[in-house]
């Protein structure tokens, strides 16, 4: 961790204090003079380096923890976590799950070797379209982003307003929206004679929402005003409303939001987001949630999916 003393400004703050940890430790560990394991300064000689209280480099410390850079040990101090490969870090949940989805495609008559081009044709014969229906451009562009990535769905954003006289959602061959629209919707669906999925969202992602309102404020960067709004309403309940905050692009500074405040960037702001501090910037401490659907969603869609591309196949053996 010792190096040649450097020129720039000690930092004051907890999250400058965190920032510089953190780029010592990957940098470190980049060039070797650092190894997993190693202990590093204690909190004590660390206040001294910086210049300020011991609570502020600890309360870094149990950041950098909660990121998995260090692992913290009562009465030993601060250790360097060990990087793993992503094949220990992957493999063996995967690997494992993979070997008992062979078993069972076996169990059904599909050979191991079969499962590849089996799921191609099940998932890639044809493209879905949806229509992805919601009130704000923000929430209606999660819809799209998640459909498109995880799922490979053709997506058109329809605002609830002009749903009944919508193009996209006459030529779609699904209606997808949220618990908030769902009756309209799903009406709209029954005179089309459409399906219609209506998305809720990863319960773990809630739970990680709860706790971070609880223990402190929680910025979402946005560009609608009719999302802040809405989020409000969603945010009820999970913890107090006091520490959401709401940052909309071309309205607010960005730059604002403090260094070390978990910020959520909704995909409708990415863009701008990118545009402004580049690939490896951004305002706060960016939240990535591996998924936002839940996994009764992701049945749903993928139902659907299957049962289309099974249909177009069974149709093209004819």
């Amino acid at each position: 961790m010792a190096g040649a003393p450097s020129r720039r400004p000690r930092p004051r703050r907890r999250g400058e204090i965190t920032e510089v940890l953190r780029s010592r430790i990957l940098s470190g560990l980049h060039v070797g003079s650092l190894a997993g394991g190693e202990r590093l300064p204690g909190a004590r000689a660390l206040a001294a380096e910086f210049g300020v209280n011991e609570r502020m480099v600890l309360a870094a410390l149990r950041t950098l923890a909660e990121e998995g850079f260090i692992q913290l040990r009562s009465r030993s101090g601060a250790y360097v976590t060990p990087p793993r490969s992503l094949g220990e870090r992957v493999l063996p949940d995967v690997g494992a799950w993979i070997v008992g989805m062979l078993v069972q495609a076996r169990s059904r008559g599909l050979a191991p070797r079969e499962i590849p081009i089996y799921l191609q044709r099940v998932l890639d014969t044809r493209r879905i379209r949806a229509a992805c229906i919601e009130c704000n451009a923000d929430q209606l562009d999660l819809l799209c982003s998640e459909l498109k990535s995880d799922f490979g769905y053709e997506t058109r954003g329809v605002m609830t307003d002009g749903m009944e006289r919508s193009d996209a959602v006459l030529h779609s061959d699904v209606l997808v929206t949220t618990v908030f629209h769902s009756t309209e919707v799903q009406a709209l669906a029954r005179r089309l004679g459409k399906p219609c999925v209506v998305v809720t969202l990863n319960p773990n992602l809630i739970k990680e929402i709860g706790e971070r309102l609880r223990s402190g404020p929680l910025y979402y960067v946005a560009t609608d005003t009719r999302f802040e709004r809405k989020l409000r309403n969603m945010m009820e309940g999970l913890g107090p409303l006091s520490n959401l905050r709401v940052v909309l692009v071309g309205r607010d500074d960005l730059d604002a939001i403090p260094r070390d405040a978990p910020t959520f960037v909704m995909s409708s702001a990415r863009e701008k987001v990118l545009e402004r501090y580049g690939p490896t910037g951004g305002p706060g401490r960016p939240m990535h949630p591996p998924r936002l659907f839940s996994d009764e969603s992701a049945r749903d869609l993928l139902a659907l999916m299957v049962r289309a591309n099974t249909v177009a196949l069974a149709a093209g053996l004819r």
